[in-house]
């Protein structure tokens, strides 16, 4: 088993080495070189299969086919993807053209054309028209194919049963040709779309979250309460706009290092006690804007008064100093036929007037 897998990784090292070329796609290369060997693969068999159908000159004429496709493996290592893809149709081209004229329309090799078209499509990223054109040359040269050669006697003739088989191998390979292709590519499609939901998941985080305290910020405040009055889950909603007292004292006197501890310290308290659907939000400088979907004030003032109770008895230590502080919370609670912005401004009156008089308190 330990064998097995070291001559699989030794295969796979030798399929997605990359080339000497810089700035080229490694995936196409990679792709290209699965099925140059898928078609090398299906030569030797078909070789096999047709050695004794066919005469000294198309004997000769596939070991020269399986011998460029070797060669043309070898050359992938230093040559651009694009020119790979080339020179690999053209040489499918040659390959389709040749089987058609020896063994007939019905033993299906006019398929190839779909991997040689599906290719071409993954190959680059510009230059869509010429894409476009070559697309309409495909099908044109496909229908042409069949004028030419449906009702054509082959070169070589062949038995019934071996008709079956070369129609069977065609269709396996050409299958599994189309797979690797969209397999690849698809899977790194996929990888990169994943790759940029998850980082617009992380812009839209960061775009709605205060990066100090990692509380929603005003943004998402006035988000997530227009969010819930258009749920309609909710008979009650309450505001509350608070602010911490004296906090330029804080400032002032022990730095804005110190600051900003104390308003991490307050922020963990906040959703320590806050939970879903409750939201505490950053509104700006010591203010914080608390919303309680699903509550009438007076649930949601006997929720106020644990996180008074906490951030008064919490102490904030600074270079061996120890710091208090108490807030003051202005709640009222959301009219629905009022807009959030007259309610914001109704409970930032109500924090104003219990600052005004005596702060460390609840105005409800």
């Amino acid at each position: 088993m330990q064998g097995f897998s070291e001559f699989s990784n030794k295969i796979k090292s030798f399929i997605t080495k990359d080339t000497t070329v810089s700035n080229e796609s490694v995936k196409v290369i990679i792709v290209i070189r699965i099925l140059l060997l898928s078609v090398f693969l299906y030569f030797i068999l078909n070789l096999a299969l047709c050695w004794n159908v066919l005469d000294s000159n198309g004997r000769g004429l596939c070991v020269l086919f399986v011998g460029g496709i070797a060669v043309l493996f070898w050359m992938s290592y230093s040559l651009r993807a694009k020119t790979q893809a080339w020179v690999f149709s053209i040489g499918m081209l040659f390959f389709i053209w040749s089987n058609l004229k020896w063994f007939g329309w019905w033993i299906g090799v006019q398929h190839y054309l779909i991997v040689i078209l599906i290719l071409t499509f993954f190959v680059g990223y510009d230059q869509y028209h010429i894409k476009m054109i070559f697309a309409a040359l495909i099908t044109y040269m496909r229908i042409g194919l069949y004028y030419l050669f449906n009702d054509a006697t082959p070169l070589y003739e062949i038995p019934s049963h071996m008709k079956d088989l070369l129609q069977i191998l065609n269709t396996i390979a050409i299958f599994w040709c189309l797979s690797v292709i969209s397999y690849v590519f698809s899977k790194s499609s996929r990888e990169m779309e994943s790759k940029l939901v998850k980082y617009n998941e992380q812009l839209e985080k960061e775009a709605l979250t205060d990066n100090l305290t990692m509380l929603a910020n005003r943004r998402k405040a006035k988000l997530y309460s227009a969010d819930v009055l258009a749920s309609g889950q909710h008979n009650n909603f309450s505001f509350c706009m608070c602010d911490i007292d004296f906090f330029k004292r804080v400032n002032d006197t022990w730095g804005h290092e110190c600051g900003d501890l104390v308003l991490k310290r307050i922020a963990e308290i906040f959703k320590q006690e806050m939970k879903a659907p409750t939201l505490p939000c950053r509104w700006g400088g010591e203010e914080f804007l608390l919303l309680f979907p699903g509550c009438n004030g007076d649930e949601a003032y006997e929720q106020l008064v644990k996180i008074r109770d906490e951030i008064k008895a919490m102490v904030v230590e600074y270079e061996g100093n120890e710091i208090r502080i108490t807030m003051t919370f202005g709640l009222t609670e959301h009219g629905f036929n009022s807009d959030i912005e007259a309610t914001i401004q109704e409970a930032d009156e109500k924090l104003y007037y219990g600052k005004n008089h005596g702060r460390d308190q609840i105005v409800f």
